[in-house]
């Protein structure tokens, strides 16, 4: 029994010339790992469609408004009360073809910096911000919900700037939405 177990390392080569043949002549294999990262890849592909292009059926910007009670009102806006704590702003999109995991990144530009980025001094943030910190770039993977919605949302902090944004949307690589709208000082707001 040792002498055939130990005969086993040894190359097929060297047992044929030993006179022995061998049992089988197994073809290399790819690692685990590689073999397992294949897989998930060929999955990912298969059941999520990224690398298709996303079928966009429609989308829309929101803006929320909180009474500082905890009761708020959604509505589709352009505009944008500064209320700092009390605003929130984001767009959902529905999707026609019904993924089960989509790849997107947003561009959020503001007209100047902040006085803060939520997420800027985070290293496991999904946000980066540029060197003149008037633009968010998010990346993330969402799973869409039963009606085929993603979505993402800010709210407006003490110290945001007023004016003219934006925020563009891409789906797999490619510009999905752009949104143009406008955080103002009204109202109430305006007296104080």
């Amino acid at each position: 029994m040792m002498h055939r177990s130990a005969g086993r390392y040894r190359s097929a080569g060297s047992r044929l010339r030993e006179g022995r043949r061998p049992a089988f002549n197994p073809a290399p294999r790819p690692a685990p790992h590689i073999a397992w990262c294949a897989g998930l890849l060929v999955f990912l592909i298969l059941v999520s469609g990224v690398g298709r292009a996303a079928m966009l059926e429609t989308a829309e910007f929101v803006v929320s408004v909180s009474d500082g009670q905890g009761n708020s009102r959604s509505v589709i806006s352009n505009v944008v009360p500064y209320l700092p704590e009390r605003a929130c702003f984001g767009w959902r999109i529905r999707l026609a073809d019904r993924r089960a995991l989509v790849r997107y990144r947003e561009v959020l530009k503001l007209p100047q910096a902040p006085k803060f980025w939520s997420g800027e001094n985070d290293a496991y943030s999904p946000h980066s911000f540029s060197a003149d910190r008037t633009t968010a770039t998010t990346e993330e993977f969402a799973a869409p919900d039963k009606e085929g919605w993603i979505a993402s949302s800010w709210c407006i902090a003490a110290g945001d700037p007023t004016g003219p944004h934006s925020i563009d949307v891409f789906i797999d690589g490619q510009l999905a939405k752009h949104f143009d709208f406008e955080v103002k000082i009204i109202g109430e707001a305006k007296d104080k």
